[in-house]
């Protein structure tokens, strides 16, 4: 059986990595969808494990289930790939959030739902055969480990999603074909179909992952997978539009680069030194060029966009370094900055709204910060930020004033430039306010522009929302925007949530205060499932789930906001905490043997949730083996759990199994909407802590 339960964990986490990300493609790049996707693929894992206690495990041969296995983890991506089709939206608009939801809980459901079933499967025949159930779980979890590695070279590889996913289902195929129990005639027929995925990757592959990405990009030019998402590029009547995992970044006639870097550019007389964070392939540097600084540094965190526009795009969009004192750098923004001192004259960041944690990191507190330290005295801080030209709701105001208020604490200086996207200026010296200024340098420069002109810079500084909006940002009480407690994101997620549901976009997210409601809830539910020994131990397995995915989240974010190298890294990470998983069965057993031993580990576990704090505080997230060890030792703790209830034996192994995966979904919700960006890494860490404090209730 080991083989199979291998097998099982190392393909559950690639496919899993791969078609979350299809999935986030398919709907323009939400977060929301990745998490949706995740959260039902526990809850479908763990009713396939629910099904697999039914039934007797040694009347059918396991290997079997490897054909519909391998031939379902493919056709998922197929189904992802077709959603916006099946759902019949209209091209480029927005799918309504319900069929979203609806589509990522069902089209992961069958694959799903074969993964659980096929582990307890193979843990009962283990188990009939003498082997723990735990033993059973700590070779998924090598399987998972390996998956996660494998992973992590794909991606950093660039290898194609589809491709690889076929690949996968040809081996699952392939490898049913070893049953002794099939028939000659049966052999061969599986062998055939296993051979055939792989002819189909071999021969096919490249075709059919360009004639299925056009499903949603009519125009297709390119499309690339890098270890920080998919950058895909379109063409139509000399209109080139890239997209960076499947949302709009920029096309070749649009004037934000203008809108940007002009209004920011004008306000000293002359900049000689500018760093500019993106924008090697918006135009962003083409127009920052006509500005002549002595020196343009232009860094790009993921190498694949400026390769790409260098093959792609026009010689007068993109950016090449041509001059002396021009230089292109691949590597990541905020590390370039914090790398720098007294060094610019001036920053433009041209990066993404934050509606992820890649990036949010740059529009909090620690980064304004570093800007503030890497500029010479008088320098310029300029970004923008989506916003509204009439109608500014409540929450919209929040978000964007949560950025203002870091940004105030970094520059004495902050101007606000209103629009459809709101221009952000910062400085230690005062800001030019005065509109014939800016025209005389503008026209003295001799700069040509197709939209920047004395008119609009007048409209700009003279309309009346100018001063309304600088003084409803200078007077929000909206939390500031740090590392540690990342706000803006959870604002973002939820205007994103009121294109479809407009009462939202009135209010905002759920104060902490309301989050005290829960604990004598949650006491409540302990103490009705205290009274059945049954339920106890697969509540403690899932309270012990939720707590160490809430970690994980945790410590996967602040490496992010650190690093900026999360995507390249996530499969060594990930397999840290599998890893901590695998060991766990040993600490499992010896605790199940141990009087008192389960509450021992529920200690060892908060302990570790709580220490989370000083690991932070003493930079260990900052770099991937310290992250790694401390995910290892979180797995091995939650797995240890497990294992020493499925020792105990007082409920079943795939009960336990479900439990362990509907507590981590839960956690994965939770955490990544609710505690990390309300309450912050610290607190949301410490209320792991508590949790499993209280479940200390259930082990009597």
């Amino acid at each position: 059986m080991t083989p199979i339960l291998f097998f099982v964990g190392f393909a559950s986490i690639l496919s899993q990595v791969v078609l979350l990300r299809e999935m986030v493609v398919s709907f323009h790049g939400s977060e929301l969808i990745a998490l949706a996707s995740l959260s039902a693929w526990m809850i479908w894992t763990a009713a396939g494990a629910m099904l697999g206690r039914r039934g007797d495990a040694e009347a059918e041969s396991l290997a079997l289930w490897l054909v519909p296995l391998g031939l379902l983890v493919p056709a998922t991506a197929f189904l992802a790939r077709g959603a916006r089709l099946l759902l019949g939206a209209t091209p480029g608009a927005f799918v309504p959030f319900g069929r979203q939801i609806v589509f990522a809980l069902l089209a992961v459901a069958p694959v799903a739902l074969l993964f659980g079933f096929l582990f307890v499967r193979a843990a009962r025949r283990a188990a009939a055969r003498g082997s723990a159930f735990a033993s059973s779980y700590g070779i998924e979890s090598w399987g998972g480990v390996a998956g996660g590695i494998v992973s992590a070279l794909l991606l950093s590889a660039g290898a194609p999603a589809l491709g690889t996913l076929l690949l996968l289902g040809s081996a699952a195929v392939l490898a049913a074909s070893l049953s002794a129990r099939l028939s000659v005639a049966a052999r061969l027929l599986v062998r055939a179909a296993g051979a055939a995925l792989f002819a189909l990757v071999l021969f096919g592959g490249n075709g059919i992952d360009r004639a299925t990405t056009r499903w949603n990009f009519p125009g297709l030019v390119e499309s690339r997978d890098s270890p920080y998402g998919r950058i895909t590029l379109t063409e139509r009547e000399n209109q080139i539009v890239l997209f960076e995992s499947g949302a709009l970044a920029f096309d070749t006639e649009s004037v934000d680069a203008e809108m940007l870097v002009h209004p920011a550019l004008l306000q000293r007389d002359r900049f000689e030194r500018i760093l500019l964070i993106g924008g090697s392939a918006s135009g962003a540097a083409r127009e920052a060029r006509k500005h002549r600084p002595a020196s343009l540094v232009v860094v790009e965190t993921d190498p694949v966009l400026p390769e790409m526009a260098a093959r792609r795009f026009p010689p007068d969009l993109r950016f090449a370094p041509e001059r002396e004192g021009e230089r292109l750098v691949v590597a990541d923004g905020r590390r370039a900055v914090r790398g720098s001192r007294r060094e610019f004259d001036a920053i433009l960041v041209d990066m993404p709204e934050p509606e992820s944690g890649a990036a949010n990191r740059f529009y909090t507190r620690e980064f304004f910060l570093d800007c503030a330290s890497a500029l010479r005295p008088g320098g310029l801080l300029a970004f923008r930020l989506p916003s509204a030209e009439q109608l500014r709701t409540p929450l919209l105001e929040r978000r964007n004033g949560s950025v203002h208020r870091a940004l105030a604490s970094a520059f004495e200086n902050v101007v606000v430039l209103p629009g459809e996207v709101d221009l952000y200026l910062a400085s230690d010296a005062a800001l030019e306010a005065e509109p014939a200024v800016l025209e005389r340098r503008l026209e003295a420069r001799n700069v040509e522009t197709r939209l920047v002109n004395g008119a609009w810079i007048r409209y700009l500084y003279g309309n009346d929302r100018f001063a309304s909006t600088n003084r409803t940002l200078q007077e929000s009480r909206a939390p500031e925007n740090r590392d540690g407690r990342p706000i803006c994101y959870s604002f973002t997620i939820l205007l994103w949530l009121s294109r479809f549901h407009r009462p939202i976009a009135g209010a905002g997210p759920p104060s902490a205060v309301w989050l005290l409601l829960l604990v004598p809830i949650f006491a409540l539910l302990l103490v009705a499932l205290g009274g059945s020994r049954r339920l106890a131990d697969p509540a403690l397995v899932a309270v012990a789930g939720f707590a160490g995915i809430v970690v994980e989240f945790a410590v996967l974010l602040r490496f992010q906001t650190s690093s900026g190298v999360l995507y390249r890294d996530i499969g060594l990470l990930l397999a840290g905490f599998m890893a901590g998983l695998a060991v766990s069965p040993a600490l499992g057993r010896r605790a199940a043997r141990a009087r008192g031993g389960m509450r021992l580990l529920l200690l060892a576990l908060a302990l570790h949730a709580a220490l989370t704090v000083l690991f932070f505080r003493a930079g260990g997230a900052r770099s991937p083996i310290p992250s790694f060890a401390w995910l290892f030792l979180g797995g091995t703790l939650v797995g240890a759990v497990f294992c020493s209830a499925a020792e105990r034996a007082r409920a079943s192994g795939g009960a336990l199994y479900a439990a362990d995966l509907i507590g981590g979904g839960a956690g994965a919700i939770a955490g990544t909407l609710i505690l990390l960006p309300l309450l912050g890494q610290n607190a949301a860490v410490l209320s792991a802590a508590g949790l499993v404090l209280l479940a200390l209730y259930l082990d009597r």
